[in-house]
């Protein structure tokens, strides 16, 4: 009598093969997420930094960036001077990203109502799993940034 069909050592076999050709795979989506996330971060940064420097001009007032380790937010000067007035909710860093180095230019980055900056200054994003980094310059005069690797 002839049985057609699998036994169970023939699907072990083909699940063991099958997951030898998943795991590179996996490694390089793992990659690929990790340098996914360092770039979302910078241009999130970017998109703060951006917001800040045109609320400024528009609302002729000075605003603040805050950095710290794992996070950022956005200040407006408020009516008296010395408040300080949060615009935007505190933007937290994904898990493995965090702010590595800045410079004194970005502790805090200040947009002046014309445009500018107070003062020059970078950033430098760090992946903490593939050790990748990414630096955030911002030029005083223009108060535009730029994205380095």
């Amino acid at each position: 009598m002839v049985k057609n069909g699998l036994t169970l050592l023939e699907i072990l076999i083909v699940f063991f093969i099958f997951s030898i050709f998943l795991i590179p795979i996996t490694i390089f989506i793992q990659k690929y997420h990790q340098k996914y996330l360092l770039n979302s971060s910078c241009f999130q940064i970017i998109e703060g930094i951006n917001f800040a420097r045109e609320s400024a001009i528009n609302e002729r007032c000075n605003f603040f960036i805050i950095f710290s380790e794992k996070s950022f937010k956005i200040l407006k000067e408020g009516e008296k001077g010395n408040e300080k007035i949060l615009i935007w909710k505190e933007i937290i860093l994904p898990e493995n990203i965090k702010i590595k180095e800045k410079t004194d230019g970005m502790n805090p980055l200040i947009f002046l109502p014309d445009g500018t900056a107070k003062e020059a200054g970078h950033i430098i994003l760090i992946d903490n799993i593939s050790k990748k980094e990414k630096k955030i310059k911002i030029q005083n005069i223009t108060g535009k940034c730029v994205i380095e690797d």
